[in-house]
């Protein structure tokens, strides 16, 4: 089958349409630069998407107001997302994407493969799975905001994982030896609370969970923070490449969480609890660092 490839030019190409991509991108068409984000869903917003549901929570504590673009979004959306509806929030950031005439937005396409002269990048190529092209961006200057910087292994460049020895930088908060641990992966869970009961019946697959594993984190639906994010694996294991088994883990591990919380006796309103979403994209935390001319410590 002969596949198209489509070719684009630009002066900045953007990798990964998180939030960190969308604004990488917004403020370069912005100042007046043509400028090609690629996503690898069908989404953006990355963690804050619709898909996996984490919200935007980069600073906290007082006087850490997220300002700049984020805080442009943010209140886009207290305006005309009061009720915080993901999916009018995955409209308002294709909107401010969308709105941007500088912008050529590629959803579903991952790049795979990108074109080197000695220490520079020339170009990018990415596979659009819902048209089945071939997409190649040549561009001046590019951002990874991939994520799992994607662009490392592509490209030859240097990028770390995992902790660092205390004897290298001298930080406090570092072990005796360098290793390999990274945090874990969440798959997120909302609740819907009910004015009828309803049954849940657990598939065979799911995860049993004894009250000595649930000791030091009770679940109570009825917190506003809690609903519900604290299922986290894989910190132990490769974030990239045993994604899909830490994934399947995650997912019976979520639904063994609802059938405690539905069927153990142990919550007198459980019968009014039912399961409005759950993500199984997981959310990462922590992945492949990129080595650049500056390393903070």
């Amino acid at each position: 089958m002969d596949f198209q490839k489509i070719k684009h030019y630009a002066d900045f190409c953007v990798v990964g349409g998180g939030l960190a991509g969308m604004c990488a991108a917004i403020s370069a068409a912005r100042g007046g630069s043509k400028v090609v984000l690629i996503q690898d869903r069908p989404v953006l917003g990355g963690n804050a998407s619709s898909e996996i549901r984490m919200w935007i929570s980069g600073a906290s504590g007082s006087n850490n107001r997220e300002t700049g673009l984020i805080e442009e979004i943010e209140l886009t959306s207290l305006w005309r997302n009061p009720d915080k509806n993901y999916y009018i929030w995955d409209g308002i950031l294709y909107e401010k994407v969308r709105s941007e005439k500088n912008i050529t937005l590629l959803l579903n396409c991952s790049v795979c493969d990108a074109e080197m002269q000695e220490n520079t990048i020339v170009s990018v190529t990415g596979w659009q799975t819902t048209t089945q092209r071939w997409h190649t961006v040549q561009a001046s200057y590019f951002a990874d905001c991939s994520g799992d910087s994607v662009l490392a292994p592509l490209t030859g460049a240097q990028y770390r994982v995992g902790r660092e020895a205390a004897s290298e930088f001298g930080e406090k908060t570092s072990q005796g030896t360098a290793d390999l641990q990274t945090m874990g992966m969440s798959c997120l869970m909302q609740f819907r609370k009910t004015d009828r009961p309803s049954e849940f019946i657990p598939p065979a697959w799911a995860l049993e969970l004894p009250e000595e594993v649930l000791r030091f984190r009770v679940p109570n639906l009825n917190a506003t923070a809690e609903n519900f994010w604290y299922l986290e694996l894989g910190g132990n294991r490769d974030s990239i490449h045993d994604t899909e088994e830490i994934r399947d883990e995650l997912v019976a591990l979520a639904y063994g969480m609802l059938n405690y919380i539905k069927n153990s006796g142990k919550f007198p309103d459980a019968a009014y609890w039912e399961l409005d979403w759950m993500g199984f994209l997981p959310g990462k935390r922590e992945s492949r660092r990129m080595i650049g001319p500056l390393l903070m410590t």
